[in-house]
């Protein structure tokens, strides 16, 4: 059996309507102390909508690092959140709830959670993705 905390292990949530928020995305551990790329697979959505960015379980605080999240590697694509510094994320007890920068719908079924400013010391975070899926019954 898959880990629980396994990006593998979310089964889709099915909904009778496109009207609730569900999760459209999640990834754990992600190092936010190196720059570069993480992929970050849709679940279960070919058309979708992003509506909140959630970051979490910091292991320590992160308030100089920053990231973005995008359609393509490499700073390419569409920006679902431009490059944001995580000033907030002072503890593993914060959750931040980011707006994204569009809402457009999105078809891609991998997002790229990008570090733009490492931290400069070891840290990981969790980061979610809740939205719209248009693929539900309307």
């Amino acid at each position: 059996m898959a880990s629980p905390n396994s990006q593998t292990s979310y089964g889709l949530q099915n909904l009778s309507s496109n009207q609730a928020l569900r999760l459209l995305g999640k990834i754990t551990g992600v190092d936010l102390n190196a720059t570069g790329d993480t992929a970050f697979p849709i679940i279960n959505a070919s058309s979708y909508s992003v509506k909140d960015v959630v970051i979490s379980k910091c292991s320590v605080a992160a308030t100089t690092a920053a990231a973005a999240i995008l359609t393509a590697p490499a700073s390419a694509g569409t920006a679902i959140l431009t490059a944001t510094t995580l000033t907030l994320l002072t503890a593993s007890t914060v959750v931040l709830d980011y707006a994204p920068t569009t809402t457009a719908v999105q078809t891609a079924q991998t997002l790229y959670f990008r570090v733009t400013t490492a931290l400069g010391s070891a840290c990981t975070a969790n980061v979610a993705l809740y939205g719209y899926d248009f693929d539900a019954n309307t």
